[in-house]
């Protein structure tokens, strides 16, 4: 099969043509999901280097364990809870790390939304304080809140597909989700968040 036909088939099938030992189905899936793995990692640790690192530790996992891993239907949630749980762990065995020296207990995980007002807002309709008070409010909010918000909006996923990537029961992603949502929307703000995903992903920086 020639590479340009490997771009139109589905998840299901280039899974197992990667797992089959397929170059072209490997290249494929690194090159169409690692900007929407990127830039989720650098919400859990701002470090490129380390987030780059971890990426390249995890295509090289896959890749020497293609022949027993297992067969997926859909790739980008598969590799956004991958690439989570891998800089997750990093981060806690750095701060672990860093604990010997200075006393600083590590958290369970960050995760930060930074919205700057340096784009061309008035093309996105966000005035440059709204954007300021969009970033207090969800400066405000658990990480797991503000992650939810950013994979339902920015990384397009389900509800379904939020659980799975964040190890939790369907039910228990939905009301994450309508918790983070309600507050937004008490403050007037959830259309400019949405606004400004929208931005973000038409005009990335």
């Amino acid at each position: 099969m020639k590479d340009a036909d490997i771009v139109s088939i589905s998840d299901t099938d280039l899974w197992q043509k990667f797992k089959n030992g397929e170059d072209a189905a490997f290249g494929l899936i690194f090159h169409t999901h690692y900007k929407a793995i990127f830039n989720y990692g650098l919400k859990f640790n701002s470090n490129s280097e380390l987030v780059e690192d971890c990426i390249q530790e995890l295509f090289l996992e896959l890749w020497k364990n293609k022949n027993s891993i297992s067969q997926i239907d859909n790739i980008k949630p598969y590799l956004l809870k991958s690439i989570r749980r891998k800089i997750i762990k990093q981060s806690n065995k750095n701060s672990k790390l860093r604990k010997l020296f200075n006393n600083v207990l590590p958290k369970e995980y960050e995760f930060e939304v930074i919205f700057s007002p340096e784009y061309q807002l008035i093309h996105s309709q966000i005035s440059e304080e709204k954007v300021k008070k969009l970033q207090t409010m969800l400066d405000s909010l658990p990480p797991r809140q503000k992650e939810v918000l950013y994979l339902l909006f920015y990384q397009d996923m389900s509800y379904e597909e939020i659980s799975q990537i964040m190890s939790m029961n369907y039910q228990s992603a939905r009301n994450l989700v309508h918790r983070a949502i309600k507050l937004l929307r008490d403050n007037s703000l959830l259309d400019t968040l949405i606004i400004y995903f929208i931005f973000l992903k038409n005009f990335p920086s």
